[in-house]
This record gives structure tokens, C-alpha cells and sequence, in this order.
């Protein structure tokens, strides 16, 4: 298996795409703390590794306290003896236009999925370097790359999330910490809803053709936790079924004629 021995926090494993990442990682050996700052939720989850003959151990946190960041790199060790993977998962969405987003709302977005993100990952990255290696997954978002509408204070969190892997990366390779980031594209999780209009704007602008899966995006999150991943470090690795790519995109007839 290919995460053997090894183990990690997954922030957020109540969600969706946090949940997928948690059982990816135990079927593949792992041993996972589960946080979420919902107990029922963390428990959820790592119950279903479980009755999968996984190990995983709930916790409850919430990352908007920079206290409770800490104490989850902690009780990562205090279970496991170690921390080898971090994912930084755990985040809000939220969607307003620009001139109705408050300071209270820009700072609730980016308290929980820029500061909690950081702290989460200065934490494990301290105690990685001390062990002599280790792997960091921040969860961006192709909304940290482009300006959708009602995307300011969401996607100025998740653009600034990907550079903390850019700058940790340039830190921390040479000492052996890997440092990685994912920008899922639009996936229909618990964290978001899509309605019509919107869904219809964004399977437009997929070449694929349809929304993604968490699975999607666990699997690219397992070569980055893996010792596969031993010389790809700082890279922003889009799981969007083309979104990110497509140019113009127009009746091939066109170009034939």
C-alpha cells in the first residue's frame, strides 16, 4: 500500500472532498486524524474508515482559532507518534459580490482558509523538519485563479492558500518536507451548491463536459502524500477537468472550412 505506516491529518474530513481524502489515504495504509469543527462530522467520517478495517481517530477543531490549529498537529503525534501528511482542507465558501461583502465577511473568510491554513500547516511543517521529512497539500481552487463573480473574499483566500505553498516549498524542500497544492475545479460538495444558471456557465467552460468528483480529486492528493511524489515540489496541480486550459472554444466546422 502506498501510504504504509505513514500518518496524517486531513482538516475538514467531515466535508466532502475532506472526507474522500481521509478514506483514500486509510485504504491506502494510512493511519488519519479526522478534525472537523463538527464532531458528528468528524466522527462520521472516521467511523467509516473503521467499519473499512481503516484506522482513523475524530477531533474536533476548528482552524478560526489559532489555538485549536496547533492542538490538531498535536494530537496528530499524540495518536500516531508522528505527522507525516498534512492536508489543509478545511475552509467556508462564500459568495457575494464585491461592493455587498463586508469586513466581517472578508475576515471570516480569510481567518479560517488563509490564517487557520497557515498556522495549521507552520505547525506540521515544524515537526516535519525535526523527523527529516514530511508532505503538505493545501486545498486552493480555480477560484484563487480566476475572477468569478461573487468570488472576492473566497477567492483572495484560496489564491493567497496556493502561494503559502509556493513560499514553503522554496523553504522547506531541502529538509525533505514536500510541499503541494490541488485547485479543484467545479465539484458539488457540502461546502457548495451550484445553482442553475451558474452550473450551466461552468459545464460550458468544461472541456470534459461535467462537474468533478471529490474521488478526483483524493486521488491527486494521494500521489502528492505518497514517497512517489519525491522530486515534484511548490507545483499548483489543477484537478478541473480542463476549466483552467480552454481557450475559445467555437464550432470545428469553422477551422475545417
Amino acid at each position: 500500500m502506498r501510504l504504509d505506516g505513514k500518518s496524517a491529518l486531513v482538516t475538514g474530513a467531515g466535508g466532502g472532498l475532506g472526507g474522500a481524502m481521509a478514506r483514500r489515504f486509510a485504504s491506502e495504509g494510512a493511519s488519519v486524524l479526522c478534525t472537523d469543527r463538527d464532531m458528528t462530522r468528524a466522527k462520521r467520517t472516521a467511523a467509516g474508515i473503521e467499519a473499512a478495517a481503516g484506522i482513523a481517530v475524530p477531533f474536533q477543531a476548528d482552524v478560526a482559532d489559532p489555538a485549536q490549529c496547533e492542538a490538531q498537529v498535536a494530537e496528530t503525534v499524540s495518536s500516531f507518534g508522528k505527522i507525516d501528511i498534512l492536508v489543509n482542507n478545511a475552509g467556508i465558501s462564500m459568495h457575494k459580490l464585491a461592493l455587498d461583502t463586508t469586513l466581517e465577511d472578508w475576515n471570516r473568510v480569510l481567518g479560517i482558509n488563509l490564517t487557520g491554513s497557515w498556522l495549521t500547516a507552520q505547525a506540521a511543517a515544524r515537526r516535519m523538519v525535526d523527523a527529516g521529512g514530511g508532505r503538505i497539500i493545501q486545498i486552493g481552487s480555480i477560484s484563487g485563479q480566476r475572477g468569478n463573480m461573487g468570488g472576492a473574499a473566497y477567492g483572495a483566500s484560496k489564491a493567497a492558500s496556493m502561494h503559502i505553498c509556493k513560499v514553503l516549498a522554496t523553504e522547506l524542500s531541502g529538509q525533505g518536507v514536500m510541499v503541494n497544492a490541488i485547485a479543484p475545479g467545479p465539484i458539488e460538495t457540502g461546502l457548495s451548491h451550484h445553482g442553475p444558471t451558474r452550473k450551466r456557465a461552468y459545464t460550458e467552460r468544461i472541456p470534459i463536459g461535467e462537474y468533478g468528483t471529490a474521488e478526483a480529486v483524493a486521488n491527486a492528493a494521494l500521489y502528492f502524500a505518497s514517497d512517489e511524489c519525491i522530486w515534484t515540489t511548490g507545483t499548483i496541480l489543477n484537478v478541473d477537468g480542463g476549466y483552467g486550459a480552454q481557450g475559445a472554444s467555437y464550432d470545428p466546422q469553422e477551422i475545417r472550412a
